[in-house]
């Protein structure tokens, strides 16, 4: 606790659950927000993050020409003028609006054929942000395939997609997919999912489950590099697996042993975060989702040069592991962990840390 800085409790009304799960931090010059899609309200909510009240409540169209009329897997708030909403499964009919709730677009790029079952499995979640550069939209998408198959699990597999607003076309990133260590070989399904942040529009960084390193992707250049990022509590050196795991398996291998999750970037302070999930002493009957709520993590710190600073251990049953976010005052964490009993439903207590110190 020597890294506090402070707390904030967001007031949340009756429509509102405190988990939170589609949600992102957003400034306008000197005020902060947290946003959060209410699937609920069907209205994207704004919480300011100087006193925690709901700033605003933006309602979105349901149904009919300018509305959304399928399940929501996430938002972007790109800007006043700017909120997507996104659909499962597809790019296709999902819709942008403005602050007002006024209609501006709907997403209607061509069927795309080389789509698995003519299906995109986008994600926009904080671990895997779906942001908006010039009038590109950058998705990242999960498989749809067997992921016990090893020949699936390739270089040919893009993940990475882009939506250009202008032409109304889907294009996909041939940079990024598995990496060679990970290719022809069977993993954990919990270990194929991983963290993408955005350094610029054309510069990522990619934090593997099971890489020491961080993989860096200059897509304007063409160019892709490792960056060592090791946690100093473990090296993550695991043999694939020689048949697929019984649900069971999986989720006692994924609970009982050290894994890489997020990776973050803060412009305010040059640093780069990575957050280390430790594991449980027991993980009998145990599965990832909830569970992997009551793992204590770490995260690691590094400077601009990704030089190692630290790595700061944060405790169990207490903060969300899947919700991390960067602010100006430092790390964002919200405390609505599944397993902490003192959680109050009527509100969200945020606590924000200040890693450089």
């Amino acid at each position: 606790m020597s890294h506090f800085v402070e707390e904030i409790r967001l007031v949340l009304d009756d429509s509102t659950s405190n988990e939170f799960i589609y949600s992102q931090y957003y400034w306008e010059g000197e005020d902060e927000y947290l946003v959060s899609l209410n699937t609920i309200t069907k209205s994207v909510d704004k919480y300011s993050l100087k006193d925690g009240s709901l700033s605003k409540r933006i309602r979105f169209p349901i149904g009919g020409p300018e509305g959304i009329s399928s399940v929501m897997q996430g938002f972007t708030y790109a800007s006043q003028d700017s909120i997507f909403v996104f659909i499962k499964g597809s790019i296709r009919g999902s819709i942008a609006f403005d602050e007002d709730g006024n209609f501006v677009k709907r997403l209607t790029p061509s069927i795309d054929k080389s789509a698995h079952f003519g299906l995109i499995n986008h994600v926009s979640t904080s671990g895997n942000p779906t942001r908006l550069f010039k009038n590109l939209i950058h998705f990242m998408q999960y498989p749809l395939f067997d992921v016990y198959n090893p020949s699936n699990i390739n270089e040919n597999y893009p993940l990475s997609l882009e939506y250009d607003l202008v032409k109304d076309e889907v294009s996909y990133d041939s940079l990024i997919t598995y990496p060679e260590s990970y290719r022809d070989k069977i993993w954990p399904v919990y270990d194929l999912v991983f963290s993408r942040e955005f350094i610029s529009d054309s510069v990522y960084l990619i934090s593997w489950p099971l890489l020491d390193s961080l993989i860096w992707v200059d897509k304007k250049n063409q160019q892709i590099k490792k960056i060592h990022a090791k946690s100093s509590f473990f090296s993550a050196k695991q043999a694939p697996l020689i048949s697929a795991p019984s649900q069971e398996e999986e989720n006692e291998m994924v609970l009982g042993q050290y894994r890489y999750r997020q990776i973050l970037f803060d412009p305010y302070r040059k640093l780069y975060y990575r957050l280390v999930m430790h594991p449980l002493t027991q993980t009998q009957n145990k599965t990832f989702i909830p569970n992997i709520e009551e793992q204590k993590f770490s995260i690691l710190v590094l400077d601009e040069n990704f030089k190692f600073l630290k790595e700061t251990i944060f405790p169990p049953n207490m903060y969300s592991p899947f919700n991390i976010f960067i602010g100006k005052k430092g790390i964002i964490l919200m405390k609505n962990n599944y397993f902490d009993e003192n959680v109050n439903e009527d509100e969200l207590v945020l606590h924000i840390f200040n890693l450089e110190k």
